[in-house]
């Protein structure tokens, strides 16, 4: 565990410095949360000033492109570095941003499959809550073929969906038009979500909702960032 939270504070500080040299301007905070072979980082007040700008005249598309280019960028220039870190092998990145609150979620996973580890804090339900992402599916798509969700640590947990896609959006997906499918998904998801009342089940507050898909592989990700539960 002390290892994994030292491997974490290295990522942050590397991390951080990555997206300023690359963005010109770094999160003020940085949030690693690891546990293999995921690996979550959450950054807050991370918005530049031209960004800034365009989002004041409702150009959010613009400002969400130009970060999928430079991300696509980033993310293979500093998985050599992330990896030494780690002492294993990224497979895939995801993000995704919340332009309104200045926040971001990148994430990757590493070439193994979960462990056991994956626990559930005992007094709440990790079956209630699968449900309720089956039924979140359903309403906006289909019932996934495969559904599981991991509790990374308190302050992330991420879910993974495989076989989402219908026909429709899979010949859309064959026609080249995967970002506007980012577009256009990524807020119903967040409001599908709202709308089934997670808090409940989870027992403290979710901040951000972040959703990611590999298009090609019919298959995606859904990162949850939770508030800390208070202690008592």
């Amino acid at each position: 565990m002390e290892q994994q939270q030292t491997e974490a504070q290295m990522i942050a500080a590397y991390t951080g410095k990555a997206l300023r040299d690359h963005f010109g301007k770094g999160p003020v905070n940085i949030h690693v949360s690891y546990k293999r072979p995921f690996l979550v980082m959450y950054v807050k007040d991370f918005l530049g000033p031209m960004e800034n700008i365009l989002l004041q005249q409702n150009e959010e598309q613009r400002v969400a492109q130009s970060r999928e280019f430079i991300m696509d960028e980033f993310c293979p220039r500093v998985q050599p570095d992330i990896e030494d870190m780690v002492n294993g092998s990224i497979k895939e990145w995801y993000f995704d941003w919340n332009f309104e609150a200045h926040t971001g979620m990148i994430w990757a996973v590493m070439e193994e499959e979960p462990s056991k580890n994956f626990r559930w804090p005992g007094h709440l339900s990790q079956r209630a809550f699968e449900r309720k992402i089956i039924n979140l599916s359903i309403k906006g798509q289909k019932e996934p073929d495969y559904t599981k969700s991991y509790w990374i640590d308190e302050r992330s947990v991420m879910i993974y969906r495989a076989g989402i896609f219908v026909e429709i959006e899979k010949e859309l997906i064959h026609a080249g038009f995967e970002e506007q499918l980012k577009i256009a998904k990524r807020p119903m998801e967040r409001r599908l979500f709202q709308e089934e009342h997670m808090e409940p089940i989870l027992q403290r507050k979710i901040t951000d909702v972040f959703t990611d898909w590999n298009f090609q592989e019919d298959k995606g990700y859904m990162v949850l960032s939770l508030e800390p539960e208070k202690k008592r």
